[in-house]
């Protein structure tokens, strides 16, 4: 059975749920699968032992950076990536900290394993926010391929990349759908709705990614670069929030049988397409309705096929599942 070597760049949450995924998967390629390198924010390890990667891998869970473990052998990041063919790695899966402000590091790190003629996978919405035409151009000159299912917050259906899409409205964070969950079936405030959210570990501990729209606007212009050819900067986004002020607003919405949610949309609008996130009465008529707590989901409307539903992505397992449902489809082109 022939190897496939990945490397892991980022081993929080994501990557080292991935790693513990592949090892309990039955899929044929999840069994070929073998990681013979990790970096974190401190750098990078690389070697032709899975077995001392794994070790790496459980010594960052207990609290241990990679240059913690490995100090002699440890490199800067972006000799890791220069290094990644020497290696025999095909694929690097990317989980660094989303930087939403302008992408970094990862953006120049994922393009440069493009260049390099990496295939990578990434779960990191800051890079493709901000460098998705640069890092599309990367990979086309170099003969690479990127996938980013996992930064949506939903699947887009199969076969839409072959339609043409005029408008996606999406629930797309869960923290926040959670909390508008908590305030109209519970009845309680948006400070105490966060609180819950904060002590279920939900919401972080600063929230304001997620409530002030940033997360919701990353994702949505994301399908729309995607799927539209959407020219939009993040900072091009019409974004409104959740806060104390959607309390009026949950009170209209219960009047009118209805309930809010936070909604990401992109539609094409005077030749151009255009991106926003805010709350909107949702009524029982919508498939929104009944998105509750941190479950998400998408509606692309498209020219000949009518509207198509695109499902959420919640859970480590599930993210992982993602990953290698990209690797799947990067090792079948």
């Amino acid at each position: 059975m022939t190897e496939l070597r990945l490397a892991l760049l980022g081993l929080g949450n994501v990557g080292r749920a991935f790693s513990d995924y592949i090892t309990r998967a039955e899929d044929d390629i999840a069994r070929r699968i073998r990681i013979y390198g990790v970096a974190d924010a401190t750098g990078g390890l690389l070697s032709d032992d899975p077995s001392r990667i794994k070790h790496a891998v459980e010594q960052k869970a207990a609290g241990l950076s990679i240059r913690d473990f490995a100090p002699d052998d440890a490199m800067a990041n972006d000799d890791f990536i220069r290094r990644l063919s020497d290696f025999g790695i095909s694929i690097l899966v990317e989980s660094l900290p989303t930087n939403l402000t302008d992408g970094q590091p990862a953006m120049d790190l994922i393009r440069a394993a493009l260049t390099e003629g990496i295939n990578v996978v990434t779960v990191d919405k800051g890079p493709l926010a901000h460098g998705f035409d640069l890092l599309q151009e990367a990979a086309r000159e170099n003969g690479s391929q990127i996938a980013f299912t996992g930064t949506t917050g939903v699947r887009p259906p199969d076969g839409i990349a072959n339609e043409r899409v005029l408008e996606i409205r999406g629930v797309l964070n869960g923290t926040t759908n959670y909390i508008l969950t908590e305030m109209h079936e519970r009845g309680i405030s948006f400070g105490d709705a966060l609180a819950v959210a904060q002590g279920d570990g939900i919401a972080e501990p600063d929230p304001r990614l997620d409530i002030e729209g940033w997360d919701t606007a990353a994702k949505i212009l994301i399908l729309a670069k995607d799927l539209m050819r959407a020219s939009a900067c993040i900072t091009d986004v019409s974004r409104i929030g959740i806060g104390a002020e959607t309390e009026s607003l949950i009170e209209a919405a219960r009047a009118r049988g209805c309930i809010v949610r936070l909604i990401g949309r992109a539609r094409v609008w005077q030749g151009r397409v255009r991106v926003s996130v805010a709350p909107k009465l949702i009524d029982p008529a919508s498939i929104f309705y009944s998105v509750r707590g941190t479950s998400k989901a998408a509606v692309f409307r498209t020219e000949s096929r009518g509207e198509l539903v695109g499902v959420g992505l919640s859970g480590r397992d599930q993210i992982a599942g993602v990953i290698l449902d990209d690797i799947i489809r990067l090792r079948a082109k």
